[in-house]
């Protein structure tokens, strides 16, 4: 029976994600604190007025910089209090208040100088969270798949490079594909899967280096398409847990 084999949530999009042992979730709502900031430049066309979801093509992500997945991250929820570790040095910020904020966008700046266009701005708005969908969504990858990519490339592929919230394991490859449509229960949690999730570039760039390479294109090449895991909607809220079982509803 397939399990939860890792939860995580990443409270800046492109940036590293960070592992729960549990998430409480709400109906018709991600995991709390996902994509909750997001990293955009003089070009991204964000009012901080009236906010609205932006398009990955107009945020700094690690599909067009690279360089992000050097950064390592840790974050509290709770003061909304951002680390940042890269190079050996460690900074935290407080991006509950305006200082702690331009601190943080100033370090953005520094670090991605000469890529970026401008100074860097760290943008956020009450109930958006910045995934690839405009529309509330939790991401699954399936271990197995990701071997299956792994044994057909001929080289490790870290499956951090698909930036998903639950990773499945015990679940025989592209078997999630099936899920459409379904119902999925996990320890009284209900969820709708209602997409397969279609790569892009940022799939290139190996975690743990920040290099880059042809994944992407190696996934199409190998099976024809560049299918990699599927989104799902919360249809009634409670908690998930690493170890769980996933329950397909017949």
């Amino acid at each position: 029976m397939a399990q939860i084999a890792q939860l995580t949530y990443y409270p800046v999009k492109g940036l590293q994600g960070i592992s729960l042992e549990r998430v409480q979730l709400t109906e018709n709502r991600g995991f709390p604190a996902d994509r909750q900031f997001a990293i955009a430049d003089e070009s991204t066309p964000f009012d901080p007025s009236e906010p609205c979801h932006l398009k990955k093509q107009q945020l700094v992500v690690q599909m067009k910089y690279e360089r992000l997945a050097q950064l390592k991250t840790g974050f509290d929820p709770l003061t909304t209090e951002l680390t940042l570790s890269s190079n050996g040095s460690t900074s935290i910020f407080a991006l509950s208040n305006s200082a702690g904020k331009s601190e943080c966008e100033e370090h953005l700046t520094n670090f991605m100088q000469g890529l970026i266009k401008g100074k860097a701005r760290l943008i956020s708005a009450p109930g958006i969270s910045y995934t690839d969908l405009s529309t509330p969504c939790i991401s699954l990858i399936n271990l197995n798949s990701v071997k299956a990519l792994e044994k057909a490339l001929g080289y490790p592929v870290d499956h951090r490079r698909f930036r998903a919230n639950i990773y499945l394991d015990d679940l025989p490859a592209w078997e999630e594909e099936t899920w459409l449509n379904k119902t999925l229960t996990i320890n009284g949690t209900e969820f709708l899967v209602y997409k397969i999730t279609d790569r892009c570039t940022a799939i290139n760039v190996n975690p743990e280096t920040a290099a880059r390479d042809q994944t992407l294109q190696g996934l199409k090449r190998q099976f024809g398409h560049l299918n990699m895991g599927v989104y799902a909607k919360v249809i009634k809220g409670g908690e998930i847990r690493e170890g769980d079982s996933i329950r397909l509803r017949q």
